[in-house]
């Protein structure tokens, strides 16, 4: 029984350990749309001593904007993963960063989070690549639309990623994605060997 729950990202930890990643799991509760101006910050210090080179970051919602926070911060991150992401479309990251974007058009959640942001009431990075993708020129930043992946479940939603019977399918996906880019990266051998929420 793994002690960190089937919520969620949580349902990626036991495919992320398969793989042997050291997955590190930080609660930081439940933070309401208003209070991420103020908590995100404090959150991406908080998280930053324990980011170690070549770490793998994943998160969803609001989890992609503190990521994207932390890189903007210089944390040395080999990759992203953001799933569903309140997070502007046209991010930078330095060079030979990666990111695997999962997007949706039913992601109604990161539309209200771009409105938000224009309206400088949540987080400045916050916007609507949950909902959009990425929509840059970077090579290395990879957009998978959820809503038209057949022969995968099709999601519509901010989290039906994580759906019973949606993520059983979809984690293999992502974490094989995540071997796959690091296998990449380092030009055949899985050096990295830490992936954070």
């Amino acid at each position: 029984m793994d002690p960190v729950g089937k919520a969620g990202l949580l349902t990626l930890v036991p495919y992320l350990r398969g793989q042997g990643f050291d997955v590190r799991v930080p609660d930081y509760g439940l933070i309401t749309a208003l209070e991420t101006k103020i908590v995100n910050p404090l959150l991406f210090r908080t998280l930053r001593p324990y980011i170690e080179p070549g770490d793998v970051y994943i998160g969803h919602s609001n989890g992609g904007a503190i990521g994207y926070d932390l890189v903007k911060d210089g944390a040395p991150f080999a990759g992203l993963v953001l799933i569903d992401a309140a997070l502007e479309c046209d991010i930078t990251l330095p060079t030979g960063m990666w990111a695997d974007v999962y997007y949706n058009e039913g992601d109604d959640a990161t539309v209200a989070a771009q409105v938000a942001a224009a309206f400088g009431i949540v987080d400045p990075v916050w916007g609507e690549m949950g909902h959009k993708g990425y929509i840059g020129t970077n090579p290395l930043i990879e957009s998978r639309d959820c809503g038209h992946s057949l022969p995968l479940p099709v999601v519509s939603g901010h989290s039906d990623i994580f759906s019973d019977g949606k993520y059983q399918e979809w984690d293999p996906v992502i974490t094989e994605h995540v071997v796959q880019r690091l296998q990449r990266q380092t030009r055949g051998s899985v050096r990295i060997q830490r992936a954070l929420k």
